[in-house]
């Protein structure tokens, strides 16, 4: 929630979907990129630089939003308290939790930059289909189901993809 507001004090209220190429890179000062890589996205700290898995990124906006998220989640979660190797993650955005507690929290991170609470709960209420939802958050309809469910408001994961 901070990381938004920071970027909407700056650069003015956005969204949804909320603007996380310009939060990598207007705000953190991250560097975006795409290459053929054999996983889904990379941090490299020292160099401020993200790649994402071009071939995953072209068939899926939404899953590039989402990796592009997870990776910003990494930065603020993990580089910035001074973890700086690498990162590389293989993920499945919206799938179930994974063990690894790194992983999990930069889903998570993920998940609550993408798709704000009060906003997902406002236009839940207001009776918007789970398609719709991830359309207008720029998130897979799984990614919604996901949140949905994590937040309480629906009684079932999504089904497997």
């Amino acid at each position: 929630m901070r990381l938004r507001d920071r970027h909407a004090e700056v650069f003015g209220p956005a969204g949804p979907p909320v603007p996380v190429e310009s939060i990598a890179e207007d705000l953190l000062g991250l560097h975006v990129d795409e290459a053929p890589l054999p996983v889904s996205g990379l941090l490299l700290p020292a160099r401020r630089e993200v790649w994402l898995n071009a071939d995953e990124a072209r068939q899926s906006p939404a899953r590039r939003r989402f990796t592009l998220a997870h990776e910003i989640g990494h930065w603020v979660c993990q580089v910035r308290e001074g973890r700086g190797a690498p990162i590389h993650c293989r993920l499945e955005p919206g799938g179930p939790p994974v063990a690894d507690p790194l992983e999990r929290e930069a889903n998570v991170f993920a998940a609550e930059l993408l798709m704000p609470e009060d906003a997902v709960r406002a236009m839940f209420a207001s009776g918007t289909a789970v398609d719709a939802l991830g359309t207008a958050f720029g998130v897979s309809p799984p990614a919604m189901g996901w949140r949905l469910y994590n937040l309480g408001l629906v009684d079932r994961p999504p089904p497997p993809a």
